[in-house]
């Protein structure tokens, strides 16, 4: 029986094949995305049979063997959020271009409002995504043709958003972009907070668990049964 897939799966699937040169059919690509889920469903059978039946292993062993896997989650999540990340960059990247290609169709001196003066950028550096908006000034070029473009950094006041008297200079053509634009960088950045917030909380649990566990076992050295 031929299975019909989402379009989420077939835009995963092209993806992938273009990553690789498309030298293997598509359903291999979606086969080996699906397993990744069908994998997490079946970890959360064996582990919650384990406890379950727990009482018949050996409990320091198995006390070991829980502490050792959960390192290693939490590792795996804290560099898990790395490729997210990359991912909300390569999607405010697309956002911004929104913005661009607007910005472009606005220009000449035939475009009412033209020049715009507001600009986006995009940029990520040692894990830390910025998004964040200037306001593009234009001089005239010394002894020749043109202009020099000053880009001057538009601080942001509120936590993932900025406020729209920033944008009082705006031409009329920039100010329903810029809005729209805007409203999607907040969420990208609110999501990205959360997403730090996750690597400070592996980190926490990581540092503590360990913590932790030789804690107990000096309890258990001290006070021998």
């Amino acid at each position: 029986m031929t299975r019909n897939y989402s379009f989420l799966e077939q835009q995963i699937a092209t993806f992938g094949a273009a990553l690789n040169g498309g030298n293997q059919p598509q359903s291999e690509y979606i086969e080996a995305f699906s397993k990744s889920f069908k994998g997490l469903e079946t970890q959360i059978n064996i582990w919650e049979t384990f406890i379950a039946n727990s009482t018949n292993v050996n409990q320091d062993d198995a006390m070991l063997f829980s502490l050792s896997v959960s390192e290693q989650y939490l590792h795996y999540t804290h560099k898990s959020t790395e490729i997210e990340q990359l991912r909300y960059f390569y999607i405010a990247q697309k956002i911004a271009d929104l913005f661009w290609q607007n910005n472009v169709a606005h220009r000449g001196k035939n475009s009412e409002g033209y020049p715009g003066h507001f600009g986006c950028r995009v940029r990520l550096r040692n894990k830390k995504l910025e998004i964040f908006w200037v306001y593009n000034e234009f001089k005239p070029k010394k002894n020749s043709d043109g202009f020099q473009v000053i880009s001057h950094y538009l601080p942001r006041e509120g936590n993932y958003r900025y406020s729209q008297s920033t944008f009082t200079r705006a031409q009329d053509w920039e100010k329903p972009v810029i809005t729209a634009v805007e409203d999607a960088f907040s969420i990208i950045r609110r999501a990205n907070s959360n997403l730090m917030r996750v690597r400070q909380l592996c980190r926490w649990n990581d540092t503590n668990l360990f913590k932790m566990t030789g804690d107990i076992d000096d309890f258990k050295m001290d006070n021998p049964l």
